[in-house]
């Protein structure tokens, strides 16, 4: 069980951050654009957006819960431990399941961005937002 525990809260975020790190090299490949046209390509935003409403969804039960008020400290203590490559998985394993299933959701999250070219949804979420409201606009005039 301690080998599970090192590699979904060790091993896996850096995995997930170099991958992300590829892809925001190489986000702008003509390839990617070509496969964003795709079925598969579309099949891939929608799980895109589907992950982000979900992480959205479970970071919000996490602030609103009375009974983990200390978590989000040591969630912030544990991610600062992995940018200071010190990861303390004593900091992790202390937490409730729903902050451990929202990081997995939050890294799943940036690994699937990573295969796409939507990462204003992470630079620019504000473009994101104003990009859907015109396009509700149309939709009510049209």
């Amino acid at each position: 069980m301690e080998m599970l525990q090192v590699f979904m809260w060790i091993v896996f975020p850096y995995t997930v951050a170099a991958i992300v790190a590829m892809g925001i090299v190489w986000r702008y490949d003509a390839a990617g654009e070509e496969a964003a046209a795709s079925t598969s390509g579309k099949i891939l935003v929608y799980v895109v957006k589907g992950l982000m409403a979900a992480s959205t969804a479970t970071g919000i039960v996490i602030v609103l819960s009375s009974k983990i008020s200390d978590e989000p400290i040591l969630l912030l203590k544990w991610l600062v431990s992995l940018a200071q490559l010190e990861p303390d998985l004593t900091l992790i394993l202390d937490i409730s399941i729903l902050s451990k299933v929202h990081f997995i959701v939050v890294f799943l999250f940036l690994l699937s961005l990573a295969f796409t070219k939507e990462f204003y949804y992470l630079f620019k979420p504000h473009l994101y937002l104003k990009k859907k409201i015109l396009k509700l606009q149309f939709e009510k005039r049209g």
